[in-house]
């Protein structure tokens, strides 16, 4: 069976009840090339929580998040058209390809997607922040960062009010991960001046403030869970 991959919606703040997840296990079809390879799926997943970097923690992480096709390193995070896939065989084929190949799996993906659509998409925005959440490497790669922050700049124009501060304080960790402390200082406190902030965004950038304030202090590294 194909699998697309569903890309996480970016603001999803609320849990759902806790589901187990059940792997399975699924073929995938490069759509250039057409080489098949096997990613590990689930049946089922919810859920249950955040870590300090706003990533969901769920009860299938186990999951294949970004099938890659072996032999070309296409990343599969989206089921292409034909005209899409027409254009895709181009790329593969260029000089271009090998600059994007070298990049992690998220943002080779990202440049993808800027290729085929540009750049402003909630389709690109999500596959950065996915990015930053999955890929450790993330923040070390050069622009990795400044293009989050261009692209959330977007999505924060487009995002419902009530969600443009989840995604200041989202960005605060980030820049204080990267050792941008002062933008991050900045960043709280456009997230800190919204108003009717929620109890548990109001402890987030506590959180953060405090980390900012201590980095070494417990509680601090990305994976860390919050737990109020």
């Amino acid at each position: 069976m194909t699998r697309t991959l569903l890309l996480a919606t970016a603001l999803a703040f609320f849990c759902k009840a806790a589901l187990a997840g059940m792997p399975t296990e699924e073929t995938v079809t490069c759509p250039v090339g057409g080489e098949e390879f096997t990613v590990v799926g689930t049946l089922s997943c919810s859920t249950m929580g955040r870590t300090m970097s706003f990533k969901p923690v769920s009860s299938c992480d186990f999951v294949t998040r970004l099938p890659i096709c072996p032999s070309n390193g296409l990343p599969l995070y989206q089921e292409f058209s034909d005209q899409q896939v027409d254009r895709l065989e181009g790329l593969l084929d260029s000089e271009e390809y090998q600059e994007i190949a070298a990049l992690s799996p998220w943002r080779r993906a990202y440049r993808i997607s800027v290729f085929l659509e540009g750049s402003g998409t909630p389709t690109g925005f999500n596959l950065l922040l996915n990015g930053y959440w999955y890929d450790e490497a993330f923040l070390g790669e050069a622009e990795a960062l400044d293009d989050l922050l261009a692209e959330a700049a977007t999505e924060r124009s487009r995002a419902p009010a009530a969600d443009r501060p989840f995604l200041d304080a989202i960005l605060a960790y980030a820049l204080f991960r990267a050792g941008r402390t002062q933008d991050a200082e900045a960043m709280l406190n456009t997230a800190r001046s919204a108003t009717d902030i929620p109890d548990f965004l109001d402890a987030y950038i506590d959180r953060i403030e405090a980390c900012v304030a201590n980095p070494e202090a417990d509680g601090c590294a990305p994976d860390a869970p919050l737990d109020f």
